[in-house]
């Protein structure tokens, strides 16, 4: 009995650092996979927007240090980029449905109102005034107008985070 628990401690015993060692190098073999063989090239803005406006250099020619390239030619004044259609597009559902939005704010707050109203306390009738919300014409029609915006976006093909705030 005292020979099988003495194999079996000394056993275990080895198992340990065995088992550490183990798991330390897949830990090491895991690292030298993640890391990558060269840093991705990084692209600002700026080198897109140049690239746009028909610079003669290709894709590959911008520069990979996030840093914008410097012109040979300074211009004394920025140019503007016009604006695309579809940032228009946004631009103008994103509008209507701030007005939307605004609408159903103003009629929620009209639709408050002074009330007086009658509680018993220890069987005594007391008056007091309280404001209660009313769903008002206005109101519902404000919601069915957003609701209605948001179909109308759906149905022209618009992308659906237009319509949030």
């Amino acid at each position: 009995m005292t020979r099988a628990s003495a194999a079996v401690a000394l056993l275990l015993a080895c198992a340990g650092p065995m088992r550490a060692q183990s798991l330390g190098d897949a830990a090491r073999r895991e690292q030298e996979k993640k890391r990558p063989a060269s840093p991705a090239p990084a692209y600002t803005q700026d080198d897109l927007k140049k690239k746009r406006a028909g610079s003669k250099g290709t894709v590959s020619e911008l520069p990979a240090t996030g840093a914008a390239r410097p012109d040979p030619s300074p211009s004394p004044e920025p140019t503007a980029w016009p604006e695309t259609d579809r940032e228009r597009l946004e631009r103008e559902w994103r509008d209507r449905f701030a007005q939307a939005r605004s609408r159903i704010d103003e009629a929620d707050a009209r639709a408050y109102e002074d009330r007086i109203e009658v509680v018993y306390v220890k069987g005594i009738p007391v008056q007091q005034m309280v404001r209660v919300k009313v769903e008002t014409p206005e109101l519902l029609a404000a919601r069915q107008a957003l609701l209605d915006l948001e179909e109308e976006l759906r149905i022209s093909g618009g992308l659906p985070g237009w319509g949030r705030e």
